[in-house]
């Protein structure tokens, strides 16, 4: 009986805080015996040709030639289907992933999409990360460890450029608006087991709600109710399908003392019952 999800941790690897693959048609049987899981680490994905089918966190993502993808700490994902593919796997230490790209990648990117590279990208790209594999197999040099950690710092923030470049101007990082976005989802993400309501949030924030409602919709799209219920439903759902757990206890875990509020409450965000929810996905 399953009673978590695995979570896999980058001290099992190895003791440097990096771990890289160079990966060809990715075994099927590999892909199924790690399963759904969590990583206490980032993972950053930069395929040079055919095509990867990832789910994270319930949504399909499909890779498809010369592209750059990454998954953060904690979210739940799995290998779904691959095809010709090739290209690099990097496993990476949080603790090496500077701040201000953490920051980025976690909170100012909201949506995680493949990344396609032209060719002027894949070249950069390709060459930033031999840089880094060459160095990473010859760690018996003096400084090695520091060099390769310097040169992985580059190369992570090639990529947080390469997708920040993506979002349009008016999303800048040093606007107001922004920046009480992103400190308020890296609150949401600490506080939502304990911490239900927006009024809260906004007090933790020194904001009224009335303005932090506006600049998170006006960010985001959605008002700060629609990403409190998104996180709580979201971990509902990793736990529904990836633990045996019943809802009782999975409400519990999540704050909720009334497990029949609860089943209302998913119910309305997902537009499915739990117990269905579980049954489909099963």
């Amino acid at each position: 009986m399953k009673q978590h999800i695995p979570v896999h941790k980058m001290a099992e690897r190895n003791g440097i805080g990096l771990e890289m693959i160079y990966f060809r048609s990715i075994d099927k049987n590999r892909a199924t015996l790690l399963g759904a899981h969590r990583d206490d680490h980032y993972i950053f994905i930069f395929q040079e040709e055919g095509t990867t089918q990832v789910m994270l966190d319930f949504k399909t993502i499909d890779v498809e030639g010369c592209a750059l993808l990454y998954i953060i700490p904690g979210q739940v994902h799995h290998i779904l289907n691959t095809k010709n593919s090739s290209g690099w796997f990097l496993a990476v230490e949080t603790l090496l992933v500077a701040e201000e790209y953490r920051q980025i990648l976690e909170h100012v990117i909201l949506e995680q999409e493949p990344l396609l590279l032209d060719e002027t990208g894949n070249n950069k790209f390709k060459q930033c990360i031999h840089l880094v594999h060459e160095r990473f197999l010859d760690m018996h040099q003096p400084l090695s460890k520091q060099i390769v950690h310097s040169l992985l710092s580059s190369y992570i923030g090639m990529l947080t450029e390469a997708y920040l470049l993506t979002k349009p101007k008016s999303e800048a990082l040093n606007t107001r608006p922004v920046q009480l976005t992103r400190q308020f989802r890296t609150l949401l993400l600490q506080e939502f087991k304990t911490v239900k309501g927006p009024a809260e949030y906004a007090a933790r924030l020194n904001i009224s709600l009335t303005y932090l409602n506006e600049v998170v919709k006006s960010n985001t799209g959605f008002p700060v109710s629609y990403w409190i219920h998104h996180e709580i439903i979201l971990e509902a759902k990793r736990l529904l399908y990836h633990t045996d757990l019943s809802l009782k206890e999975i409400a519990f875990s999540l704050g909720f003392a009334d497990h029949t509020y609860f089943s209302r409450l998913f119910t309305k965000v997902s537009g499915i019952s739990a117990g269905k929810f579980r049954k489909s996905y099963r």
